[in-house]
């Protein structure tokens, strides 16, 4: 019965994704044979209800009528994060999805999440055929499912762009040709000072660690030797860039103001037009919010941009984001119902992600049209976006991906990463000082943890 329920279930949901083995079975151990189980579980994620995770739960009570979940909608930033730990220990928090491998590898360290090793080898749960790896396995034990992942991309306010006379959108682009089209587009006030930045990073410190990501396909903080690697001239060059264009030529929103201000990339570039375009991974999440995110020009799409082309650019796929785990004790009633849940969204849950702006990675769901999950149709897509290029850009999961799963003091590295690098976009270390004095502590943590 459970195999039976399970394929229906895929005929009724999914395309199966190409890149499957002949007879590989990927959805036999999602349901449980009794799926008239009851209990009540608290599921902590990011997204708000409006955001498809109102649709993903009356979905899951289609199959699993007497489970009820209640949904805890919180913040993904430094503040939200340190609450949602406090609600752990006080045993708030049933079933939780985290999102960067750095917040899920803090609560694996701690032993926030359930080790789940044991039901994934007994029920035959195999990751690599599911989600395409098994790097997120700590110390031998299996916490957490990778359930959604993150597309990287430029958005681009298309009057801005026609207005500078950029011509048609890039399908391939290098870091100095988009840092020539935010000049470009930058505007000026009467006395000189800027009005619009033409470009703009994301708000997180690392992204300028992704441009030597792109060129070496994952895990951007390491050599391979195992040592960091900041003082890798592809990396080196990375931060100088952001910071002349920032600090110096000032055509990029500085990251400063970013941090000082606790402001996010969907705010400059869409509710206070501080940006003309940015580098980010889940702006088409805000822009069917109209209430919150109203705005009157078309935003086109171009891929991340590659130090040369005719490189393989790893981050023009879906890249891992989020993992999601059971916080109950093993032996709690409603442990189950916690298990029943996070099996079936890890699976066929997450193509709901699509209408966050985030991409669903388990590999045997193709999520539909990320269009009409966003917007309702690709004629009411059009009011908003350029469609061609959403499609050729955003979500491609055929695409390379860039990916991380060295995790040897993951969250030290990460920590003294987004310290140094804003001494140098505070301006208050030279770039090439703050990445030579970040290497030098970074490898000492690494040293230590081996």
């Amino acid at each position: 019965m459970k195999k039976v329920l399970a394929l229906l279930l895929a005929v009724l949901l999914l395309i199966p994704c190409a890149g499957l083995a002949s007879g590989e079975d990927i959805t036999s151990w999602i349901l449980e044979d009794d799926t008239s189980i009851s209990g009540e579980i608290s599921f902590w994620m990011p997204f708000k209800g409006s955001q498809g995770m109102d649709a993903l739960i009356a979905e899951f009570n289609e199959t699993y009528p007497n489970i009820k979940v209640n949904l805890n909608t919180y913040n993904s930033n430094s503040d939200g994060n340190l609450s949602v730990n406090t609600s752990i220990m006080a045993g708030e928090v049933d079933v939780l999805a985290s999102f960067g491998l750095s917040n899920a590898y803090k609560r694996w360290d701690a032993g926030m999440y359930t080790d789940l090793t044991d039901l994934v080898e007994e029920e035959g749960i195999d990751l690599v055929a599911n989600w395409g790896s098994d790097a997120f396995v700590f110390d031998d034990c299996i916490y957490t499912f990778p359930c959604g992942g993150l597309s990287y991309y430029v958005a681009i306010n298309m009057n801005a762009w026609n207005a500078a006379g950029l011509g048609e959108l890039p399908t391939e682009w290098t870091w100095d040709e988009y840092f020539a089209a935010s000049k470009a587009m930058t505007e000026y006030n009467e006395d000189g000072s800027v009005k619009v930045y033409g470009g703009s990073s994301y708000h997180s410190q690392n992204y300028y660690t992704y441009v030597y990501g792109s060129v070496v396909g994952k895990n951007a903080y390491y050599d391979e030797d195992g040592t960091s690697s900041f003082d890798n001239p592809i990396m080196i060059k990375a931060l100088q860039d952001e910071y002349n264009a920032e600090v110096v030529e000032k055509i990029w929103f500085p990251k400063s103001i970013y941090r000082g201000d606790n402001l996010q990339a969907q705010q400059t570039f869409l509710v206070e037009r501080m940006t003309n375009s940015s580098l980010t991974p889940n702006m088409v999440r805000f822009l069917p919010d109209t209430a919150n995110y109203s705005v009157d020009f078309i935003t086109g799409f171009a891929p991340w941009p590659v130090v040369e082309k005719g490189q393989t650019n790893y981050m023009s796929g879906v890249s891992p984001f989020s993992h999601a785990g059971i916080c109950l004790d093993r032996d709690d009633e409603n442990f189950p119902a916690a298990w029943a849940f996070l099996k079936w969204y890890s699976t066929y849950g997450v193509k709901y992600l699509a209408a966050a702006g985030h991409q669903p990675n388990w590999k045997g769901t193709e999520a539909g049209s990320a269009l009409a999950l966003l917007f309702g149709s690709e004629e009411e897509a059009a009011k908003y976006v350029d469609v061609e290029s959403f499609k050729r850009v955003v979500g491609v999961s055929t695409n390379p991906s860039y990916y991380e799963d060295e995790l040897t003091a993951y969250s030290k590295v990460n920590s003294l990463m987004a310290e140094y690098t804003m001494y140098a976009l505070n301006d208050t270390m030279s770039p090439e000082e703050a990445l030579a004095e970040l290497t030098k502590l970074a490898d000492e943590e690494i040293a230590k943890a081996r």
